[in-house]
């Protein structure tokens, strides 16, 4: 009787184990079909268009489309810096004054860090000459954000003139790294950006964790934020052109204010007096970001 015991116990053993076995081979077979195999964006293109026709109507602006199959978002390159954009649509201002050519890369980021590049040249006239008053109101003296004043931040439609989805009231962001922040500009292009005695700014946490490093070691709120992000005094160029006659204020990396997107940024300048200026960004996510700025006392 014990040996037919053992022996039922054996065959008991035997059959749960490849029982085991058939399930996790079905289950990696399942697992491999779900996934499927992991490919690189394909059949990028990359257009370029010069506001004004052949080399450009003097403002230096050139609009970029990128376009690729499997791609989930694109950043472009030029001159050293990143720009992330989701839809594949970037707008360079190139301020030097003459024709000259200019080197633009695309590369489209796919699933699992595949990607796929493309570049292309353009050669821009450019002929702006920035009015003495728009020189003297970002130069004369740092500039910093008007906290005191209402709807100093807002949020709304990328060709809206305010914020009309949402506008801050006065001091709505003491507790972030915001107001602390001052933003000096030369007239020789360079700027700089004092992150104030905490060394801290406050931004959307994608765009702040890919132009400066990650996210170093913080949370974002619930509004995809971080309110007191570490970062170091930083400098950086900017240039001064009008597409279609509209002053609009580019730099070379870095953010005014409240950071909503990574690498090269255009602030369309709404208005501005011989000490204030209020402009407006496009961000990472689509939406039109407006920042009041005004000149320390």
């Amino acid at each position: 009787m014990k040996k037919i015991n053992r022996l039922f116990n054996y065959i008991f053993i035997i059959t749960t184990i490849s029982f085991v076995s058939c399930e996790i081979d079905s289950f990696s077979e399942e697992s491999q079909f779900e996934f499927g195999d992991i490919t690189a964006p394909s059949n990028l293109t990359l257009s370029a268009e010069i506001v004004g026709g052949g080399t450009g109507d003097g403002s230096g602006t050139v609009h970029f489309s990128a376009k690729a199959d499997r791609a989930v978002n694109y950043k472009f390159v030029y001159n050293g810096a990143e720009t992330l954009r989701p839809d594949g649509k970037m707008t360079y201002n190139f301020a030097k004054v003459g024709t000259h050519t200019y080197d633009v890369t695309v590369i489209a980021l796919g699933a699992a860090g595949t990607m796929t590049s493309a570049a292309t040249t353009v050669t821009v006239f450019s002929e702006y000459i920035p009015p003495a008053e728009l020189v003297s109101v970002l130069t004369d003296k740092p500039l910093r954000v008007a906290a005191e004043e209402g709807a100093h931040m807002g949020v709304g439609p990328t060709d809206a003139t305010s914020g009309i989805w949402w506008s801050a009231n006065p001091y709505d962001k003491e507790t972030t790294g915001m107001y602390d922040d001052i933003y000096t500009f030369s007239t020789s292009s360079s700027f700089t950006h004092n992150t104030g005695l905490g060394e801290t700014v406050f931004g959307k946490a994608p765009p702040l964790s890919d132009a400066f490093g990650g996210d170093k070691g913080q949370t974002a709120n619930g509004n995809d934020e971080f309110e007191n992000y570490p970062l170091e005094t930083y400098s950086g160029t900017y240039t001064l052109t009008a597409p279609g006659g509209q002053e609009t204020l580019t730099l070379s990396s870095g953010f005014l204010g409240f950071c909503v997107t990574s690498g090269s940024v255009n602030y369309t300048i709404l208005a501005r007096t011989e000490n204030t200026i209020f402009v407006r960004t496009t961000g990472y996510d689509g939406l039109g970001w407006f920042i009041l700025l005004k000149q320390e006392d």
